[in-house]
């Protein structure tokens, strides 16, 4: 019988030790998997809320949560302060989030009470007023050093062809910045710097940004024909296009523009600008675009027309600078707010855009997908045209639509990027929150705060 009851404890406890390993390992196996999948369904480590605006918070998260603060903040969630001590939500259902300070505030989530699974911090920034934009532009930039655009050779007196780029292994793409040490500003400064040195029988040494890198490479120029030392290259020293502006400050004259990078043609590398402007473009037709070919808007500009304003950062979310003078939009006589990610919802919303002469027009659209971004992203919507007169004139979304501002519920939402290659109605846009990051007017504010 002693016997018996020791081998009944012994299994016991072996079958005690057994859960209690089994449950350790789903302890584990939840704590490492948990957080791979709340990033999976867009639950936030990191998010942005307006003082003294309640924003919701969808998540969509199945389990009970507990939630706290490390320190007393003036943060509430769903109407409760949140404070050191946790307290259970449902996600299931959208978060209320409101604060009344500024600052960033650190949170703490919880699982079952037991699991710590996620720290999330939210950033309170101050309400952000400006001009939705629309207005056509014409942009000029200037690039530092010059871009090799083509590859030729030279025809030396002898008639012979000299393949001396070529041959000293510089490539399409490359950005000649300095010759022998002298900075090269454009295409003549180059032209003049290889004849100089060529006429002193100097080797040109080229100091060359490639794909981020700086390289250095050798050759020696050849006279042609006409008596001027050439390498043979074909080179561009700056950009011009037609986009539009997507927001203006009325207090610090701070723009943004196009909603997209400008880059070099053949690296698709971002096209550093040594100097840059923006100026008044009409737009004199357009080219429709259909599901194979996007269309484009037909601006009309001059470099010696009058300056809007100058091109002070070229960003992966547009240009950026300041106005020389002040611009006007009829559909807003007063600046709106600038929406945080967590205030855009799926549904219509208008943009603003010029298709003739130089006047701002209404159109309708709708949203029908908003990225859940944490941090800032190029691509953070997706619209769709539905305006039957704008889809009459230009098919869609065309070239030079690009940081048209995009309007939903009286506030700057974001700005046209990109249209679909197979279909022309449909296209991405940015969040109008990075783009205002990026101008630096959130920094201005939280200054002035």
């Amino acid at each position: 019988m002693g016997r018996l009851c020791r081998s009944v404890i012994k299994s016991v406890k072996q079958r005690w030790k057994r859960s209690s390993l089994y449950l350790g390992i789903s302890l584990l196996v939840l704590t490492l998997l948990i957080p791979m999948f709340l990033t999976t369904i867009g639950f936030p480590e990191e998010l942005q809320i307006v003082k003294g605006h309640k924003q919701l918070l969808e998540i969509d998260f199945p389990f009970p949560v507990y939630i706290r603060v490390d320190k007393s903040e003036e943060l509430k969630i769903n109407g409760q302060q949140v404070n050191d001590n946790y307290f259970k939500v449902d996600l299931s259902n959208p978060l209320a989030i409101k604060s009344a300070v500024l600052g960033e505030i650190d949170l703490e989530f919880n699982l079952f009470g037991v699991i710590p699974i996620r720290q999330a911090t939210v950033n309170v920034i101050p309400q952000v007023k400006v001009y939705p934009g629309g207005q056509s532009v014409g942009i000029i930039l200037e690039s530092k050093g010059v871009l090799v655009v083509k590859k030729s050779y030279v025809l030396g007196t002898d008639n012979e062809k000299y393949y001396l780029a070529n041959s000293a292994g510089i490539k399409v793409g490359d950005r000649i910045l300095a010759v022998n040490g002298q900075r090269v500003e454009g295409k003549k400064s180059l032209s003049k710097l290889i004849n100089y040195y060529g006429q002193r029988q100097e080797v040109l040494k080229l100091k060359i940004r490639r794909n981020g890198s700086l390289i250095t490479k050798n050759l020696e120029p050849k006279k042609n024909h006409s008596g001027r030392y050439m390498i043979g290259l074909y080179i561009d020293d700056g950009a011009t296009g037609v986009g539009t502006m997507t927001f203006y400050d009325p207090q610090t004259k701070m723009y943004g523009a196009l909603g997209h990078m400008i880059t070099e043609p053949n690296s698709r590398s971002r096209m550093p600008i040594s100097e840059g402007k923006i100026v008044k473009a009409d737009i004199s037709g357009i080219q429709r675009g259909n599901d194979t070919l996007p269309g484009e808007k037909l601006g009309t500009f001059f470099d010696n027309q009058q300056i809007m304003g100058k091109i002070n950062k070229n960003d992966r979310f547009g240009i950026y600078g300041k106005l020389n003078h002040t611009v006007s939009n009829k559909f807003f006589p007063d600046p709106i707010p600038v929406a945080t990610a967590l205030q855009v919802k799926r549904g219509p919303a208008k943009i603003y855009t010029v298709v003739e002469d130089d006047e701002i027009e209404e159109f309708q659209i709708q949203i029908v997908e908003v990225m859940k971004q944490q941090s800032p992203h190029e691509k953070g919507l997706v619209v769709k045209i539905t305006d039957h007169e704008l889809l009459n004139k230009t098919g869609g979304i065309i070239q030079g639509m690009s940081g048209s501002p995009i309007v939903q519920n009286g506030k700057l939402v974001g700005a046209v990027t990109h249209v679909f290659i197979n279909d022309s109605t449909k296209g991405y846009g940015v969040l109008a929150e990075w783009m205002i990051e990026k101008a630096g007017l959130i920094q201005d504010k939280m200054a002035q705060n």
